[in-house]
C-alpha cells in the first residue's frame, strides 16, 4: 500500500470519527442552546413583571384621591406595559392594595383585582393584617400602595420535548410606594367626576 493510499485512508477514517463525534454531540449542543433561549424567555418575563408592577405603583401613588373607575385604567396599563405577557385576565393577575397604619394597627384598608384573575394577593385581603416583606411596618398615620403582578409562564417553551418536568409556573413582582400626593387610604365609589 502507497503512502499517498495510506494517508488518504487515514483521513478517512478520522472524517468518519468526527462525523460520529458530532453526531453524538450534536443533540447535547442543540438542547444547550434551547435550553439557554428558553431561560432568556423566562427571564424576560420575570423582569417585564417586575417593571409593569414599578410602573403601576408609581402611576397609582401620583393620584391625590382614587375612584373605583380609575382601577379599569390602571388595569389597562398593566397590561400595556407588560406587552405579550399577560398579567390579566385568566393567565394574569394585577392587584393593587391600599394598606393604611391606623394608631399601629397596619391593614389592608382597600384592594382591587384585575377580571377575571385567579390569583390571589401574598399580602392579605381587605380588612385583614397585611404580610409585607421583610417584615415592612408602615409609618403611624402614613399609607401605603401595594401592586402585585402575576403571571402564568413556562419555564420550558422550546426545548420542552427534551427537558420534561413541570409545565406552567407562576411569576410574581410586587411594588410598594408610598403615595406622594394624598392618603390613598380609600376609594370613593363610582366614577370620577
Amino acid at each position: 500500500m502507497s503512502r499517498s493510499h495510506q494517508r488518504d485512508s487515514c483521513i478517512k477514517t478520522r472524517r468518519g470519527l468526527a462525523s460520529v463525534e458530532f453526531g453524538l454531540l450534536a443533540p447535547f449542543l442543540i438542547l444547550v442552546m434551547l435550553a439557554g433561549a428558553d431561560l432568556s424567555l423566562f427571564m424576560r418575563t420575570a423582569l417585564r413583571t417586575n417593571e409593569t408592577a414599578k410602573e403601576v405603583a408609581m402611576t397609582v401613588t401620583q393620584y391625590t384621591d382614587l375612584y373605583d373607575s380609575d382601577f379599569t385604567n390602571f388595569f389597562n396599563a398593566s397590561q400595556t406595559i407588560a406587552g405579550t405577557t399577560p398579567v390579566t385576565g385568566l393567565f394574569g393577575a394585577t392587584i393593587i392594595s391600599g394598606i393604611v397604619n391606623s394608631s399601629g394597627k397596619q391593614s389592608i384598608a382597600w384592594q382591587k383585582i384585575s377580571a377575571s384573575a385567579t390569583f390571589r394577593s401574598l399580602i392579605g385581603t381587605a380588612g385583614a393584617t397585611p404580610t409585607l416583606p421583610n417584615q415592612y411596618v408602615v409609618p403611624s398615620g402614613e399609607s401605603l400602595i401595594a401592586v402585585e403582578v402575576f403571571t402564568t409562564a413556562s419555564t420550558w417553551v422550546l426545548s420542552a420535548r427534551l427537558m420534561g418536568g413541570p409545565g406552567n409556573t407562576s411569576i410574581r413582582s410586587y411594588a410598594l410606594f408610598q403615595p406622594r400626593l394624598g392618603s390613598l387610604s380609600k376609594v370613593t365609589t363610582g366614577n370620577r367626576p
